[in-house]
C-alpha cells in the first residue's frame, strides 16, 4: 500500500512554525501555556516519527526491517502519550491546575496500559509486524490505538461539558472545533488507511490553540508589552490551586487623567511606557498592567514584598521627567500592599480588593501607601457578602420600606414621609442603607432595587389611602442610574397608573451629587416628572459642591438641608449664621425647606425660629415599618 504523507508533511510545517514562533516570543509561563508547549512538542515528534515511519515502512524491504520496527514503535509511543496531553491541557483550562494526583493517575491509566502493550509488541507483534513479502502489517489489537485516541476524545469533551460554566462560552467553543477537526483526522484516516491524516488534524486543532487562547499576544499589554490581568488571573489562580503563598502591591497613577489634561493623551501614554519600564526593570517579569492606570507586582515572599514597597515608594517620590514643553510632570501614585493574597482565594478578589484599599486613600497629591490589615480586610469580606446577598434579595424581594415622617412646624404635626430601603441579613443583621445602596450602584443592581422598592410604596398607598387625607407626599429617591433610564419618566408613572395612585403623592428625591451633574438628558427627566405633576425634592444640599445655579437649573420645589451643616450650630456661632443666611436665602426664593437630621429640643427651637417648614430626624420620629407608622398615623 502506497502511504500519502504530503498531510503529514504540510502538518510538520505548521507545528514547527508555531513552536518557532511560540518559544522566540514573550509568553506567559503558567501551566496552562507549559502544558500547550508539551503538546506542541510531543504532537511535532509525533509527525516526524510518523514520517521516517511511512518511508521505512516504505524501504523495509530494501534496508533492515529492524530501523522500520524501531521507528514505527516511537511513532506508536507518542500516539499513546498524546490523548493523555490533550486530557490535561483541558484539565489546566479549570483554574489553571491539573485536578489532582489521583485523579490524573486514574485518566492515565489507560495510557499506561497501551505503553505497555506499545513496548514489547517487536516481540509480541499485537499491534504490527512486519513480513518480509507483505512488508507492514495491521495486528490483531492495532484497532486499540484508535480506540484510545478516540475515547480520550470523549472524555475530554466530558470535561468541556461538565465545567462549561468555569471555562467560558468562548474556550468551550475552542475546544469543541479542536476535537471535532482531530475527531474527522482519525476517523478519515481509520476509513482511508493510506490518508495520514490524524498528524494534519492534530496540528490544525494545535494551531487552531495557538491563535486563540495560547497566542503569546493574548497576554500581553499592547501599549507597555508588559502581562496582562488574563495572564495574572491565570497565574493568580494557579499559585492557589497550589497552596502558595505570594503578596500583591498595586501601583495606581491616579491622577493619569489630569496628566492627559495637561500633556495629551500622547503624554499620558509616555508616562505609562515610562512607569511600565522602571517597574520591568525593578520586578522583572512580576509586574502585570491590569487596568489603563493600574499595575499589580507579584512577590513570592513578604521580604521582595517589603524590598518591592520600599523601593516604590522612593521611585514614585520623584518626579517622572516628560518631554512636552520640558515640564516636570509629577506622578503620584496610590501603592496597596497585600500581604499573604492567596487568602482571598480568587484572582477576581484579589483585584477587587486593591481597588478597595485605593478608596481608602485621601488622594492629598502625595504618593500613599495603604496596606491591608485585619479590620480592613473584614471590611472588604462584609461588603462581598452584601454584594452577594443583593442578587438574593433582588431575586425572592427581600428588601423592606420604612417610613420617616416629616414634621411641619406650622401645622404642629406630620405632613409628609420619606421612603427609606431597607435589608436584613439572616447573619450579618441590618445592613446599613449607606451601604448596599453605594454597592448596588457600583453593580448596576440599583434600578432593580428602586423598582422593587417604588411598587411596595404603591402598594401601600393604595391599601392606606386615608393616610394622604393628612398628608401631602411620600418622598422617594432616585439615583443617578434610575434617572438615566431612557423611559425613566413613564416608567414610573406606569407603575403609579397601575396602583391607581395620583401623580401628586408621589415626590421624587435627587441628590445634590446628581443634581451637580446637570445636562441636557436629566434636564428632560424632570421637566416630564414637573410635566406629569410629579413634584422634585434636592436632597442632601450642603453635602457636596452644589450651589444657588445648580439648584435654580432644575425646578426643585423643596430643599432638604444635609445634617452635616447642623452639626455645632447651637455651640459654634459662624455655624448658626450660616446655616440661617442658607434658610434666609432660600426662603427668599419661595422654596419649601427641610431639616434633615434633628435630634435635640435645642436644635428644633432655633431651627423653626429661622421659618423652615419641616424637620426631620430623630427628635420626632426614627423611620418606622409599615405597621408602626400606620399606629402613630
Amino acid at each position: 500500500m502506497i502511504y500519502n504523507v504530503d498531510f503529514l508533511i504540510a502538518g510538520l510545517v505548521i507545528l514547527l512554525l508555531i513552536l518557532w514562533y511560540f518559544l522566540g516570543e514573550k509568553r506567559a509561563e503558567d501551566l496552562n501555556n507549559q502544558v500547550f508547549l508539551f503538546f506542541a512538542v510531543i504532537g511535532s515528534l509525533d509527525v516526524i516519527a510518523e514520517i521516517f515511519s511511512n518511508y521505512c515502512i516504505i524501504y523495509a524491504k530494501d534496508y533492515c526491517a529492524i530501523v522500520a520496527v524501531l521507528t514505527t514503535t516511537v511513532f506508536y509511543l507518542f500516539q499513546a502519550v498524546l490523548p493523555l496531553t490533550l486530557i490535561c491541557y483541558v484539565q489546566t483550562l479549570y483554574k489553571n491546575k491539573i485536578v489532582s494526583a489521583k485523579r490524573m493517575l486514574l485518566s492515565g491509566l489507560p495510557t499506561f496500559v497501551l505503553i505497555g502493550i506499545v513496548l514489547p509488541n517487536p516481540f509480541t507483534e499485537k499491534l504490527f509486524y512486519f513480513d518480509v513479502p507483505a512488508g507492514y502489517m495491521r495486528g490483531p489489537w492495532y484497532m486499540l490505538m484508535y480506540y484510545s485516541a478516540l475515547g480520550h476524545m470523549v472524555v475530554a469533551l466530558f470535561l468541556i461539558i461538565f465545567w462549561r460554566k468555569e471555562l467560558g462560552y468562548r474556550k468551550v467553543k475552542i475546544l469543541l472545533e479542536i476535537l471535532v477537526i482531530s475527531g474527522v483526522g482519525v476517523v478519515i484516516q481509520l476509513v482511508h488507511h493510506s490518508l495520514l491524516t490524524t498528524g494534519f488534524g492534530l496540528s490544525l486543532g494545535i494551531l487552531a490553540l495557538f491563535i486563540t487562547i495560547n497566542n503569546p499576544h493574548a497576554n500581553m499589554d499592547s501599549l507597555t508589552g508588559l502581562y496582562n490581568h488574563l495572564y495574572l488571573t491565570r497565574k493568580s489562580n494557579e499559585l492557589i490551586a497550589r497552596g502558595k503563598n505570594f503578596h500583591i502591591i498595586s501601583v495606581y497613577l491616579y491622577q493619569l487623567k489630569h496628566i492627559n489634561k495637561i500633556a495629551g493623551i500622547q503624554g499620558g501614554d509616555y508616562i505609562l511606557k515610562m512607569t511600565a519600564k522602571r517597574l520591568e526593570e525593578l520586578c522583572g517579569k512580576k509586574v502585570f498592567r491590569i487596568t489603563g492606570k493600574r499595575f499589580l507586582v507579584l512577590a513570592d515572599s513578604l521580604k521582595e514584598y517589603e524590598y518591592y514597597l520600599t523601593q516604590l515608594k522612593q521611585m514614585f517620590d520623584v518626579s517622572m521627567k516628560l518631554d512636552v514643553e520640558n515640564k516636570d510632570i509629577a506622578t503620584p501614585v496610590i501603592l496597596s500592599g497585600i500581604i499573604n493574597a492567596e487568602k482571598l482565594g480568587e484572582s477576581e478578589l484579589i483585584m477587587e480588593y486593591a481597588e478597595y484599599l485605593e478608596t481608602l486613600s485621601v488622594q492629598s497629591g502625595l504618593t500613599e501607601v495603604i496596606q491591608d490589615d485585619r479590620q480592613t480586610m473584614n471590611g472588604f469580606l462584609y461588603n462581598k457578602r452584601v454584594e452577594q446577598y443583593l442578587h438574593t434579595a433582588i431575586t425572592e424581594d427581600l428588601f423592606e420600606v420604612y417610613y420617616q415622617p416629616v414634621y411641619s412646624t406650622r401645622e404642629k404635626q406630620f405632613i409628609t414621609l420619606e421612603a427609606l430601603s431597607r435589608l436584613h441579613h439572616p447573619e450579618l443583621g441590618w445592613i446599613a442603607p449607606d451601604v448596599f445602596i453605594q454597592i448596588a450602584e457600583k453593580n448596576h443592581m440599583i434600578e432593580q432595587i428602586t423598582d422593587l422598592q417604588f411598587c411596595r410604596i404603591c402598594r401601600f398607598l393604595k391599601e392606606n389611602k386615608r393616610l394622604m387625607d393628612s398628608l401631602l407626599n411620600v418622598k422617594v429617591n432616585l439615583s443617578s442610574l434610575d434617572l438615566m433610564r431612557s423611559d425613566c419618566c413613564s416608567h414610573f408613572i406606569c407603575m403609579m397608573d397601575e396602583f391607581e395612585i395620583p401623580h401628586n403623592w408621589i415626590q421624587f428625591e435627587i441628590t445634590e451629587t446628581v443634581a451637580t451633574e446637570y445636562n441636557e438628558g436629566l434636564r428632560k427627566v424632570v421637566d416630564e416628572f414637573t410635566d406629569a405633576g410629579i413634584h422634585l425634592c434636592l436632597d442632601d444640599f450642603g453635602s457636596g459642591y452644589a450651589n444657588l445655579n445648580t439648584v435654580m437649573r432644575l425646578p426643585f420645589s423643596t430643599i432638604k438641608i444635609d445634617r452635616s451643616l447642623l452639626f455645632d450650630i447651637c455651640s459654634d456661632k459662624k455655624r448658626e449664621m450660616f446655616y440661617q443666611s442658607i434658610v434666609e436665602t432660600f426662603r427668599k426664593m419661595n422654596y419649601h425647606l427641610v431639616s434633615e437630621g434633628v435630634e435635640t429640643k435645642e436644635e428644633m427651637e432655633k431651627i423653626s425660629s429661622w421659618g423652615v417648614d419641616m424637620i426631620q430626624g430623630y427628635y420626632f420620629s426614627r423611620p418606622l415599618p409599615p405597621e408602626e407608622l400606620l399606629k402613630l398615623l
